[in-house]
């Protein structure tokens, strides 16, 4: 019988384990596409927080031509880092900083 679990050449995988070679997409973007009316448009690849949409940020952006596309995103972007850097400073920093000087002096 050809029982594969017998078989020296062949190497199991868990089901679940990613498959080999695939990495999660970088950025926070999917792929900008041009829609039927003729507009660019491009959406985020997870959903907002709460506290993201009360600050203004986008889930979809739109615009007319690639370049002008590619500005928002970038606008949005910074937004993003504005509002990332907020929560921080409110926290007392970046995590293992902050606390009695003590602490974290060496």
């Amino acid at each position: 019988m050809n029982n594969p679990e017998k078989r020296p050449q062949f190497v199991r995988i868990d089901h679940r384990e990613p498959l080999p070679g695939y990495r999660e997409p970088e950025g926070r973007w999917l792929q900008p596409y041009i829609t039927l009316d003729g507009t660019w448009r491009c959406c985020l690849r997870r959903p907002l927080t709460h506290q993201q949409e009360r600050a203004g940020l986008l889930y979809i952006v739109v615009a007319l031509d690639l370049p002008r596309l590619k500005a928002l995103m970038k606008h949005e972007d910074d937004k993003a880092a504005r509002l990332r850097a907020d929560e921080q400073q409110a926290r007392g920093g970046p995590v293992g900083e902050g606390g009695p000087p003590d602490a974290t002096a060496l």
